[in-house]
């Protein structure tokens, strides 16, 4: 009786390596565009990270804070102070804020505080955070009824982050003065004309 040996022939190792080969290759080179596509969205994150986090930050103020936000424009960016906001970063029951661009390295600025005046004199106790530096563009607008700001922020060679803060609480209305009980309405004393 004559035995097979079922084996593999040297031809057929040779085209098994090289159709691995090729397969191989294929993988080496989309891991390769994957890792290069991945380094320049960890560079663009890393860049426009400080903005965003600016601006959470300043999306947060607006939404804790009471109808008492004033908004300055200045040559070629706007100042937003928050006159009572719940969101401190530094412990405050209630915190005044301001968020200006300094003309050093237009550098974006987020002042809290309890109660002081720009510019700053040296007993007033506050906490200065710098957002970001080489600010191109910060704009804030208020809504006509007062309960929407649009903020935009924008640093040099980045594309701008744009956000709005909606339902931005109501001044109350002025109370309406009472009458005093003790004083009667005085009756009308105009003459009569003939």
């Amino acid at each position: 009786m004559k035995r097979k040996h079922s084996a593999f022939t040297i031809v057929e190792v040779l085209i098994s390596i090289s159709l691995l080969s090729l397969v191989l290759m294929a993988l080496y080179r989309s891991a390769d565009l994957m890792r290069a596509s991945n380094l320049h969205l960890f560079n663009y994150l890393q860049k426009s990270s400080t903005t965003l986090k600016g601006s959470k930050t300043l999306y947060r103020d607006l939404m804790h804070a009471d109808h008492n936000i004033s908004i300055n424009a200045e040559k070629e960016s706007h100042r937003i102070t928050l006159m009572n906001t719940s969101h401190s970063l530094y412990g405050l029951a209630k915190a005044k804020v301001t968020w200006l661009v300094h003309k050093e390295n237009n550098t974006l600025l987020r002042i809290e505080g309890g109660e002081y005046n720009i510019p700053l004199k040296d007993e007033e106790r506050v906490e200065i955070d710098v957002i970001a530096k080489n600010i191109q563009l910060f704009k804030v607008y208020k809504s006509k009824k007062k309960d929407k700001v649009l903020a935009i922020i924008q640093i040099v060679g980045q594309d701008p982050q744009v956000f709005m803060s909606q339902n931005i609480p109501k001044a109350p209305p002025r109370p309406k003065k009472k009458k005093d009980p003790k004083q009667k309405d005085k009756p009308n004393l105009t003459p009569f004309s003939k």
